[in-house]
C-alpha cells in the first residue's frame, strides 16, 4: 500500500485508529474509544536502522529502558534495577535503601554534598560516618537529648541541650558537667567528686 504524506490508513467504525505520515513525522494515532494496546510475547522499540534497543517489554518478565543502546533501567521480581546514576529533584522511598557493604569510595556508599564531603557507609565489618570536606561534622537535635549506646537501650552518653554532658559505664552514670564544672560518680550513683 502507497500513500501519499497525510493520506491515512484508517481503522474501526469509527476510523478510531489512524496510521500516516505528514511529511516530517510518522503518527500510529488512537482517536477514538477504549486503549491503545499492544500485544505480544516481547515489545521491541528499536533505532530506525534495528541496531539498537530503546524499549524491550518482555512477557512474564521485565520492562527495560535504553540509553544508546545501553540498558539503564529494567524491572525486576523484588522491583527496579538502574545502572549508572539516578537524578532526581525529590526522592521518596517508602521502604529501605539497601546498600552492598563497601569496597571502594563509590560502592556501597551514601554521598552528601558536591564533593561527597558526607559519606555514610558499613565495609562488612565496621560502620562508618565521614566527614572529609569543609566544615565541622554537627549533629544537632530538637529533642530532649542527643543519646549515644547500644541498640538494647543502654546508654553510653547523653548530651542534654541547654544542659548537662553525661559520660556512662556499663549504663550508671560516672561524670556529668554542671553549670560550674562537674561530677564524678562510682557506680553506684553516688556524686564523689565535685569540679567547680
Amino acid at each position: 500500500i502507497d500513500l501519499l504524506d497525510n493520506e491515512k490508513i484508517r481503522l474501526g467504525t469509527g476510523n478510531d485508529l489512524e496510521l500516516y505520515h505528514d511529511g516530517s513525522h510518522s503518527f500510529i494515532k488512537d482517536t477514538g474509544t477504549g486503549d491503545f494496546v499492544l500485544q505480544g510475547s516481547a515489545i521491541y522499540l528499536n533505532k530506525a536502522d534495528n541496531s539498537e534497543n530503546m524499549i524491550v517489554a518482555t512477557e512474564d518478565s521485565s520492562v527495560s529502558l535504553y540509553h544508546n543502546g545501553s540498558k539503564k533501567f529494567e524491572t525486576t521480581t523484588d522491583g527496579v534495577q538502574v545502572t549508572g546514576e539516578v537524578v532526581s529533584g525529590t526522592l521518596h522511598c517508602s521502604g529501605k535503601l539497601d546498600l552492598p557493604d563497601s569496597s571502594g569510595a563509590t560502592v556501597g556508599r551514601v554521598l552528601f554534598g558536591d564533593s561527597d564531603d558526607l559519606q555514610i557507609w558499613h565495609d562488612g565489618n565496621h560502620s562508618y560516618i565521614l566527614e572529609n570536606g569543609t566544615g565541622d561534622l554537627k549533629i544537632e537535635t530538637n529533642g530532649t537529648a542527643i543519646q549515644l549506646g547500644k541498640s538494647d537501650g543502654e546508654v553510653s552518653a547523653k548530651f542534654i541541650p541547654d544542659g548537662a554532658v553525661e559520660i556512662y559505664h556499663d549504663n550508671s552514670k560516672v561524670f556529668e558537667t554542671i553549670t560550674a564544672g562537674g561530677k564524678i560518680y562510682n557506680l553506684s550513683g553516688e556524686a564523689r567528686l565535685e569540679i567547680q
